[in-house]
């Protein structure tokens, strides 16, 4: 009776020690970009074969997951204003993204698929004039109007 008690709640406790150790350790981390290694396709701890998982922090901000930049992410310059906005998906670029002078100016607006522009495409000169050379029309990222 009570030998049984006590090896239970031994066997519990081993176990609850267990599943902290191994869950702390797989839980997601957070890092900065330069913590990681890009090579063939994903992001890696530096120093591992593992593809990382987890948040990053600082200078890119978003969610990794396999070794792949996920859902919303943030780009900023070195002087902490934000430089772009937008969704990754399987580590690419989807949807509508923003980006951004140094001064918080918008400098570039447009939709992404699968990493490459498409469709209409505005971008600005720092003065808030269209940038005719580059705003455009884009089919797999190429431009294919001529203004």
């Amino acid at each position: 009776g009570i030998l049984m008690h006590i090896v239970i709640k031994c066997s519990i406790l081993f176990l609850l020690a267990l599943f902290l150790i191994v869950g702390i350790n797989s839980i997601s981390r957070s890092e900065t970009i330069d913590d990681l290694v890009y090579r063939e396709g994903q992001f890696y701890q530096k120093f591992t074969d593992i593809p990382f998982n987890g948040a990053l922090v600082g200078m890119q901000q978003g969610m990794i997951s396999n070794g792949k930049k996920q859902g919303a992410w943030l780009e900023f310059w070195i002087t902490g204003q934000l430089k772009g906005k937008g969704n990754y998906q399987d580590g690419m670029k989807t949807g509508q993204w923003l980006w951004f002078f140094t001064n918080g100016q918008l400098m570039g607006r447009g939709e992404y698929r699968q990493d490459k522009e498409e469709g209409e495409w505005l971008f600005l000169l720092r003065d808030g004039t269209n940038n005719l050379l580059t705003s455009g029309t884009y089919k797999e990222g190429k431009k294919i109007d001529v203004n």
